[in-house]
């Protein structure tokens, strides 16, 4: 079914008339010149297309463009207020709709953003094009996420390529980012790449997904909600993997934000 995300569909209430609240514009942080580097973090994500269905979804699903900075009107569902929808998508609204490739990072000492934009051109260009089979939105854990619906193993490549080739840039975790991560159910083989990567979810633990939800555990409002994401992302149109993004936390806790895309050689 091909649909415009802002129709109304099964579980999904007809938008407002006006469905974007612009905040206060952001300042464009240059890919060159971070501010307070010791404290930035960056990471690089799959995003799409800005002119797709599946970015105007996935934004307008979680409430916010990460590109744009825009605070947009969240879908409303049928028997769910939406300060509920708002308080179970905080997390995942803060850092945009987005799959992780490599986790967020600080820069290495002796490394800076430059040196990292000119690796990321240099590996987005020895990249091709990769169709995501059959999208769909699946239980991941607790959570809600956009997940493969087939063989996933060209992803799970790239995937483990950006952590490893990027990783002579990525900072030491710190040891009170290293103990939060502990405090986690993590299992030995996980606690080791941790170590060796910086973050768990790393090699055969890997699984790529689209973060829609936080935590839905113990939430009523959970299978309603699943079957509304269900429907609304029942979109028939194909989901590419055609560049990675940039995306770049100034500040501890602030929202992240999509500051540039490199393409990757058209097949």
């Amino acid at each position: 079914m091909l649909h415009n995300p802002s129709n109304t569909i099964p579980g999904i209430l007809p938008p407002a008339a006006s469905p974007v609240r612009l905040r206060t514009p952001r300042v464009t942080v240059p890919v060159s010149s971070p501010p307070t580097q010791s404290m930035t973090r960056y990471a690089l994500y799959f995003a799409p297309a800005a002119d797709s269905l599946w970015w105007q979804a996935g934004c307008r699903w979680l409430g916010r463009d990460p590109s744009s900075g825009q605070e947009l009107e969240q879908v409303q569902i049928a028997d769910i207020a939406p300060r509920v929808l708002h308080t179970l998508t905080a997390d995942a609204r803060r850092y945009g709709f987005h799959a992780t490739l490599k986790a967020p990072f600080r820069l290495a000492d002796g490394c800076d953003a430059d040196q990292l934009d000119t690796a990321l051109k240099d590996f987005c260009r020895r990249q091709q094009v990769i169709t995501i089979p059959v999208p769909r939105v699946e239980w991941l854990g607790s959570f809600l996420a956009l997940r493969p619906g087939g063989d996933s193993s060209e992803i799970d490549r790239l995937a483990m390529q950006c952590v490893s080739e990027f990783d002579h840039l990525r900072a030491p975790l710190r040891p009170e980012e290293l103990a939060r991560r502990q405090q986690q159910q993590l299992s030995a083989r996980q606690l080791r790449l941790l170590q060796h990567w910086g973050y768990p979810y790393t090699a055969e633990e890997f699984r790529f997904h689209m973060t829609l939800t936080d935590g839905l555990h113990n939430s009523d409002s959970a299978a309603a909600i699943a079957a509304a994401a269900q429907a609304y992302f029942a979109i028939d149109a194909p989901l590419l993997i055609q560049d990675l993004a940039l995306f770049v936390e100034t500040t501890p806790g602030a929202p992240f934000e999509l500051i540039r895309r490199y393409p990757f050689l058209p097949d």
